[in-house]
């Protein structure tokens, strides 16, 4: 295994680098190394009910290393909101960015409005070191899993550097920093993936190098931001809330006079709330600056052709379409 004690340094550096005083604190590995080495004035966690396990485990790591540690806890009403705001500033309707999305928008409003200016993220370790449970299915051939790797490097995004943008605070990812982000990307590949307790994990050179800082928090199982947050929730009072006569007729409308395939319930409703500020992702005329020269098939927004997934509808594997 390549040396602890590099990256350790880097990474240390990355975060003096990208210093914020607050700190977005899931208690997943990611944001716990942090912690671990910022120790910061102040962290928060943010959870759709008091059940969501992020803030157990955010809890844990903030009694070891934050000064103050706050908990933003939402229900239904506030999830509405936070989900009709991320609708407008991504455009989409993507159920898993809109319920991932909402978490961060609930922790950056609410450290902004205790008075900070940035705020510290774990963004981009599971992409620079292989940590989101998909990639175990490469587990068995290291060169589908290096292929796969490189290919998510390249095109990799991160909704918490917008939400900032329209919050006005500003969002530091150490792990993104130039320096560090070369330096992990020349990490062997077997260093990425490793053995303990009978099972192979991502993110494993991170998880030895750690270790001593963390002890059995750096083992917790991998959970979906969804998940850790309980954001995964909503859909249940959604499915409560539509019945399945209206379900069906708008799906129906949906598909036949605006061509968006409609998946679940969840889906409509994002939808609708989609619609009363845009129109039909097939007016759409360009994405991201670019003419459009590929469409979605489950939406006919605009893709790039290379794509496998759309971060208008949330449709994977998406199939581009050509115009």
């Amino acid at each position: 295994m390549q040396d602890c004690e590099q990256l350790t340094k880097l990474l240390t550096e990355s975060v003096e680098r990208n210093h914020a005083d607050a700190l977005l604190l899931s208690g997943g590995l990611d944001s716990s190394i942090l912690a671990s080495i910022l120790r910061p004035q102040y962290s928060l966690a943010a959870g759709f009910g008091t059940a969501a396990p992020d803030l157990v485990y955010a809890r844990q790591v903030a009694e070891r290393y934050s000064k103050h540690h706050v908990e933003v806890i939402f229900g239904q009403n506030r999830m509405a909101e936070l989900v009709e705001q991320v609708i407008q500033i991504f455009r989409t309707f993507d159920p898993i960015e809109i319920r991932n999305s909402a978490v961060a928008l609930a922790g950056i409003e609410w450290a902004k409005s205790d008075g900070y200016s940035s705020v510290m993220t774990g963004d981009g370790s599971d992409e620079l070191f292989a940590g989101y449970n998909y990639f175990s299915r490469y587990y068995s051939d290291m060169q589908r899993f290096d292929s796969e790797l490189r290919r998510l490097w390249q095109i990799m995004h991160f909704s918490s550097r917008k939400l900032g943008e329209h919050t006005g605070i500003e969002v530091k990812t150490p792990f993104l920093d130039e320096k560090f982000a070369s330096f992990a990307k020349l990490i062997n590949v077997n260093d990425r993936v490793g053995e303990h307790d009978g099972k192979k994990w991502g993110k494993f050179i991170l998880r030895k190098c750690f270790e001593p800082a963390l002890g059995p928090l750096v083992w917790r199982p991998k959970l979906a931001q969804e998940q850790g947050a309980a954001t995964d929730r909503y859909q249940q009072y959604i499915e409560e809330m539509i019945d399945n006569l209206t379900f069906a007729n708008k799906k129906r409308i949906a598909q036949e006079q605006e061509s968006v395939r409609i998946r679940s319930k969840e889906h409509l409703h994002y939808y609708a709330i989609f619609r009363s500020y845009f129109p039909p992702p097939k007016e759409e005329v360009e994405r991201d600056n670019h003419t459009c020269r590929s469409r979605c098939s489950d939406c006919l927004g605009c893709i790039s052709a290379d794509v496998r997934f759309c971060r208008k509808c949330g449709a994977f594997p998406v199939v581009p379409l050509s115009l």
